[in-house]
């Protein structure tokens, strides 16, 4: 039993240590494939996000790095839970924290919108124009005379 156990934990390492996961961008511009511990295998940019400027291509790579990282981290903990059991992932998630898809539900920064536009200014209601007529109406509905 013991050997068995030891065999299962050196496996899980072996695991662990060569898991990587591959991430594309939302926006498609940027691939980046990633370890659990953040080291980057490699990085694919589309030349079009080239063409934004450093500031873009720098925000959007480590947008993309982070989202992989999370990935090969999520996929250390499904390892580790399938090789432990439920009980002993949620004993290791209490002490490490919770897996990176529990803790956050959008993992990509949201978009700067622009402000919204000024509601466009009310216009004063005008009062109804005395129908001298009105009353002919209600007289005859039917429009009979």
């Amino acid at each position: 039993m013991n050997e068995e156990r030891l065999q299962a934990v050196e496996q899980l390492q072996r695991d662990l240590a060569v898991t990587a996961e591959t991430v594309e961008h939302p926006n498609g511009l940027c691939m980046v494939t990633a370890t659990a511990s953040g080291e980057l295998r490699a990085v694919h940019l589309h030349p079009a996000l080239l063409g934004q400027g450093p500031q873009a291509v720098g925000q959007v790579v480590t947008e993309t790095a982070r989202l992989a990282t999370n990935a090969a981290v999520q996929t250390s903990f499904n390892k580790m839970a399938l090789a432990l059991g439920d009980g002993m992932a949620i004993n290791v998630e209490a002490i490490a924290g919770d897996s990176p898809f529990r803790s956050t539900w959008n993992p990509v920064a949201p978009p700067v919108v622009a402000a919204p536009e000024a509601a466009a200014p009310r216009q004063r209601r005008t009062h109804p124009v005395e129908d001298p007529d009105e009353d002919a109406f209600f007289e005859n509905p039917f429009g009979r005379r």
